[in-house]
């Protein structure tokens, strides 16, 4: 008895085990939800050969999708939209997977770069402990040459000290600058917004005079609610003033590290902003939103494939890709709009320029926003 025949005597079912359609005998497949009639308990080989046939059917897809966007710039989204579903991978996955492996690849190697063999040894010092213990070694070994430099630079300390001087005496001729400090009373009267801008101007007024951060003794000093929005306010004039501070790069660093984590958000997020201005300058082409996003996705996922192999070859020859990627992404740019639009070399030339200034441009504005929104979260 052939196996196929076994499958049907003893696996066919007459009810789909998913829909409840009904079925024939002969049926392989329903024909409602398009799961296969077998009524067969799952053993480990029939999981082991489901996992191969659905990884092979991807990987299939992946490959056909990587060696069109290296070789034919463009086509994998035409085709793509023309109804070839099956051959590539879908366009919006893909590019969620390849960019989810550019971070995790290039945060790997960005710390393999900084945690060297070197700083394994506890016994070497680090570059700051060198720059702090040379002074005091050169003042040991050279005193004759500190004298020197002492008298060059009591002289040049005395010039600084003349100008600071005359400075702050015409500083001191200027009216000082009337501080107000509004309390809750003073602002009934206004709008939400003016007496949020009045709140953030008090609270910010009232932290550059005095040195207390306790914010129970702020309101209570303010006779200022202790409100949740109050005390909002309050940490976002703090967090504002620390980040301006150019002293303070500890309250700077740690607002850009966060944003950096941001980065993938804020490139998610423009994309459909970008997307908006190809579809507003192909109107004409009568292409459907998602259409035009097919292309983006397709572009970006290329971008993030190049920046990959280029840190990979980076990793193993130390050989710089980066300034050949330069001029291969907007020569790829122009031949993708060429092959998914299809429209005449001068028309696409003047897109690509017009593309070059909008596209950078929307970007800059989602990237500001987003930062707005991050500051207000962070």
């Amino acid at each position: 008895m052939s196996e196929s025949t076994k499958e049907i005597k003893n696996y066919r079912g007459l009810k789909c085990l998913n829909c409840n359609h009904p079925l024939d005998i002969s049926d392989k497949y329903c024909p409602n939800c398009s799961q296969k009639n077998s009524t067969k308990r799952l053993s480990l080989k029939d999981f082991v050969d489901e996992f191969l046939a659905n990884f092979y059917a991807y990987d299939s897809k992946v490959k056909n999708t990587i060696i069109r966007l290296f070789t034919k710039p463009g086509k994998t989204a035409k085709e793509f939209i023309d109804g070839k579903r099956l051959t590539y991978a879908n366009p919006f996955r893909f590019y969620l997977s390849v960019s989810l492996i550019y971070f995790i690849i290039s945060g790997l190697i960005s710390k393999y770069n900084v945690e060297t063999i070197e700083d394994l040894d506890q016994s070497k010092l680090t570059k700051k402990e060198e720059t702090q213990k040379k002074p005091k070694e050169e003042t040991q070994k050279k005193p004759k040459d500190s004298l020197k430099n002492n008298v060059v630079f009591s002289k040049e300390f005395e010039k600084i000290s003349t100008q600071i001087d005359s400075v702050e005496k015409e500083e001191k001729k200027k009216k000082p600058k009337k501080v107000i400090l509004y309390s809750e009373k003073q602002l009934e009267n206004y709008g939400f917004f003016k007496r949020t801008k009045l709140k953030l101007e008090t609270y910010e007024n009232f932290l550059d005079s005095s040195k207390t951060t306790y914010p129970p003794k702020i309101f209570d000093t303010l006779k200022h609610e202790n409100t949740a929005w109050n005390r909002y306010l309050l940490k976002k004039t703090y967090q504002l003033q620390k980040i301006g501070e150019e002293e303070n790069e500890s309250g700077q660093s740690k607002f850009l590290q966060y944003m950096e984590e941001k980065y993938p958000f804020i490139l998610f997020v423009s994309l459909p902003f970008m997307t908006i201005v190809f579809a507003l300058l192909y109107f004409r082409k009568k292409l459907t939103y998602a259409e035009h996003m097919v292309f983006v996705f397709n572009f970006m996922s290329f971008i993030f494939l190049s920046l990959i192999l280029e840190q990979i070859i980076f990793l193993f020859t130390d050989f710089e890709l980066a300034w050949i990627l330069i001029f291969v992404f907007p020569f790829y740019f122009y031949k993708g709009l060429r092959n998914f639009y299809q429209q005449s070399r001068w028309k696409t030339i003047l897109k690509f320029v017009i593309l070059s200034f909008l596209l950078p441009t929307t970007a800059s504005f989602v990237a500001l926003f987003v930062l707005f929104i991050g500051f207000l979260l962070y």
